[in-house]
C-alpha cells in the first residue's frame, strides 16, 4: 500500500499530467498506437468532482474517458443536473464509458453478461447521444474477470488480456496507490500504460480518503436538501421543520 495525502490534490494532479510523456489516447484508438497512454476514470462517487478533474486535463490536453455507472448509489445519471455536467464532460473533448456492475444481474455465461451490457449501453447511448466503445467492471471479482476477451457487445472490456499482459497499470482505489505511486510509475517511462483513477479521491485540499468521501457524501445531501427548500419556496408552502 502507497498512501501520501498530498498526493491527491488538485494541483499535484495537474502536476502529474504534466509527466505524462506518451499520447493520451481513447482506447478506440490503441490498434494504431505503438506506445500510448490510456487515462481512465471509474467514476463511483462524485459527477461533479469528474468535472473538476476534466476541466485540468482539457488544460493540460490530455484527454480521458469516464466511466459511468447506471446502479450508482452515490449519484443519478438521469437527474438533470448530473446529466448537463456530463454533457459537458463530454463537450471538453472527454469520451464517455459503461461503468458496469455485474452484481445487479445474475450472470452465468457470456450470453448473460453481453445481455445486460447492451442493455446498459443502449441506456447510456440513447442518454447522452454518443457510442459508447469501451466498458470497465466496477469492483469485479475473480469470476467476473474469468470474462477477459477483448470486446463484449462491441465494446473494448478494459480487463481485457490484452491489457492485463501488454500495458502497465496503476491505480488509486480506495484513495491509495495499487503497487505504486503514479508519479513514480510515470517517470518509469513505459510504453504502453493505463492509469485508473477514481475523481472522488481528487480534492482541492489535503484529506484523508475517509474525508474526502464524506465531504462527497455531504455534498449531495445538502444539494438534495437545497433543491427541496427552494422548490417549497418556489411554490410557496410552508416548509415545516
Amino acid at each position: 500500500m502507497k498512501f501520501n495525502e498530498i498526493d491527491f490534490t488538485e494541483s499535484n494532479y495537474e502536476n502529474l499530467l504534466g509527466k505524462v510523456k506518451n499520447n493520451a489516447i481513447f482506447y478506440s484508438e490503441i490498434d494504431i498506437k505503438n506506445s500510448f497512454t490510456l487515462w481512465r476514470h471509474d467514476v463511483d462517487f462524485s459527477i461533479h468532482r469528474a468535472y473538476a478533474l476534466a476541466n485540468i486535463e482539457k488544460r493540460m490536453n490530455v484527454k480521458a474517458t469516464y466511466f459511468l455507472q447506471l446502479g450508482a448509489e452515490f449519484y443519478n445519471i438521469f437527474e438533470q443536473e448530473i446529466k448537463e455536467i456530463v454533457f459537458k464532460i463530454r463537450d471538453l473533448g472527454h469520451q464517455i464509458g459503461l461503468h458496469f456492475d455485474p452484481t445487479q444481474y445474475k450472470i452465468n455465461t457470456k450470453e448473460d453478461l453481453e445481455k445486460y451490457l447492451n442493455f446498459e449501453k443502449n441506456i447510456l447511448e440513447n442518454l447522452f447521444q454518443v457510442e459508447i466503445k469501451v466498458f470497465s467492471f466496477h469492483n469485479p471479482t475473480e469470476e467476473i474477470l474469468k470474462y477477459d476477451d477483448f470486446k463484449y457487445s462491441g465494446m473494448i472490456n478494459t480487463y481485457a488480456k490484452y491489457f492485463k499482459e501488454n500495458v502497465e497499470y496503476c491505480s488509486d482505489s480506495n484513495g491509495y496507490w495499487r503497487y505504486k505511486r503514479l508519479e513514480d510509475f510515470l517517470n518509469e517511462k513505459h510504453k504502453k500504460i493505463q492509469v485508473l483513477t477514481h475523481p472522488s479521491w481528487w480534492q482541492k485540499e489535503i484529506m484523508s480518503p475517509r474525508d474526502r468521501i464524506q465531504r462527497c457524501i455531504d455534498g449531495r445531501a445538502n444539494n438534495t436538501a437545497k433543491k427541496y427548500d427552494g422548490l417549497l419556496d418556489e411554490h410557496g408552502r410552508k416548509n415545516v421543520r
